[in-house]
């Protein structure tokens, strides 16, 4: 026999003095002609295994500052490795040098503007009335076709209408005269009747009548159109020989935007450059791409930040671990004497490029990280792989595997007797027995030697 995990860490004996004399009195054998042994009284309990790995503190969000404008700047407030809040200035450029470009770019832009407006007012007018009556037109134009369509379709319906109505009245007539010997039977009143009300609907049917009123509503609609139409047509054509070409209405565009761009929008960074490059996060500077008094051109780098709030723990997981590991999993992980929870929330689905650390990576984000975190520390992280709130458990001390399975020994008269079971979760203590043994069966096993099947056993105290 093999015993199945040595130099495990052993556990107390559960049961008070007076549960070891009852089984002990209850075995009844020589001290002298058994073995002594550890026991342990099977019991439910919570049981969970974790999975020590190492990782390293890494962040989720990163922020590199550019600067916007062209200026020189004037106070660097941090230092690489400090840690800023929300809010707090990184940066600063000098204030007089940004009210001195701030003041060119807005008497630039208040000239450009000014010109374009110049040139543009009096093609506004024009360029209005010919717009409202081309696109006017181009409705009307559909409005008129659908309306007509609509008429037509119309007639159609009350054509049909009427000769249904026409058609149904020869019918009637036609069965009438042949009722005319018999003006008292019930037969030639019911048609006389049907008659007059054929006679009647010829003229007042219901959907005749609805038909003609949308026609005539349609018609007087689509004089309206027609109506509309020509006074735009005359409003059009009064414009067009007053319009700004399209070369020159490109041409001023262009200028326009050109102007917004380099006018209006570089004063809205120079506004936001006076208030400093400020922290979006919690977090570390890890990186100052400037000093005091330099000159800075936009595009340039200025200072990156890493967030805390965002904290991952990186790590590396071999092929043999990663069958344990799934998203979800709560996590512990120690930086500097100090734990904190997190969640597994990531396994990479490819191992790591040769030349790099093997394995798979995996991340756990933390709960609730804070100013003590040290950003590229290496840890150690704990994985809680598997929970049991009810789990009959034993001691892994008193596991054993041969080439038929897990056995362990129970404790019946004085002897030993292997049972096999079948196992669950499991930790560096104890055991889940998930079959083979009940709650309150005695467990029993030796640190130093092997026990046969059967042995005569004396329970240590």
């Amino acid at each position: 026999m093999v015993e199945f995990l040595k130099n495990k860490k052993r556990v107390a004996i559960i049961g008070g003095a007076l549960a070891v004399a009852i089984i002990v009195g209850a075995i009844s054998i020589s001290a002298n002609a058994s073995m002594s042994v550890n026991s342990y009284i099977a019991d439910t309990g919570e049981l969970s295994s974790t999975l020590e790995l190492n990782g390293t503190v890494e962040t989720d969000n990163c922020k590199t500052f550019y600067s916007k404008v062209n200026g020189t700047i004037g106070t660097v407030h941090v230092k690489e490795g400090d840690f800023v809040k929300k809010g707090d200035v990184i940066i600063s450029y000098d204030a007089d040098d940004l009210e001195r470009l701030t003041a060119i770019a807005e008497c630039n832009a208040e000239a450009d503007l000014g010109s374009y407006n110049d040139m543009m007012q009096a093609g506004n007018r024009t360029a209005g009335l010919y717009g409202e009556a081309k696109r006017n037109i181009g409705v009307l134009d559909q409005q008129i076709t659908d309306t007509q369509a609509a008429i037509t379709q119309l007639q159609k319906d009350l054509t049909k209408r009427k000769a249904e109505i026409a058609e149904w009245g020869v019918k009637l007539q036609i069965s009438f005269d042949d009722y005319a010997d018999q003006p008292d039977s019930e037969e030639f009143k019911n048609l006389h009747e049907q008659l007059q009300q054929n006679a009647y609907d010829q003229q007042y049917d219901s959907e005749i009548v609805r038909l003609q009123e949308e026609i005539n509503n349609l018609n007087i609609q689509l004089a309206g159109y027609k109506e509309y139409k020509a006074e735009m047509t005359s409003q059009k054509a009064a414009t067009q020989m007053n319009l700004m070409t399209n070369g020159e209405k490109e041409k001023l565009e262009a200028v326009k935007t050109a102007n917004e761009l380099s006018s209006n929008d570089v004063i809205e960074d120079y506004k936001d450059a006076a208030k400093g490059i400020r922290a979006d996060f919690d977090g570390v500077v890890t990186s100052i791409a400037v000093v005091e008094g330099s000159s800075v051109y936009s595009g340039d780098e200025l200072a990156k930040i890493e967030s805390i709030g965002d904290v991952v723990v990186k790590l590396n997981v071999n092929k043999y671990d990663i069958i344990d590991i799934e998203e979800g999993q709560y996590a512990s992980v120690v930086i500097k004497n100090k734990e904190y929870s997190g969640k597994v929330t990531r396994i990479e689905k490819k191992t790591k490029d040769p030349g790099q650390n093997t394995g798979i990576g995996v991340e756990v984000k933390l709960d609730e990280p804070d100013s003590n975190i040290i950003l590229g520390m290496e840890v150690k992280a704990k994985v809680r792989t598997a929970d049991a709130e009810k789990a009959l458990r034993v001691p892994l001390s008193a596991l054993w595997e041969d080439e038929e399975g897990s056995f362990v020994f129970v404790a019946k008269d004085g002897k030993a007797v292997k049972t096999a079971v079948e196992t669950g979760i499991r930790n560096d203590d104890m055991v889940e027995i998930r079959s083979g043994i009940s709650e309150g069966d005695i467990v029993v096993w030796n640190d130093a030697a092997e026990i046969a099947d059967q042995a005569s056993i004396k329970i240590n105290k």
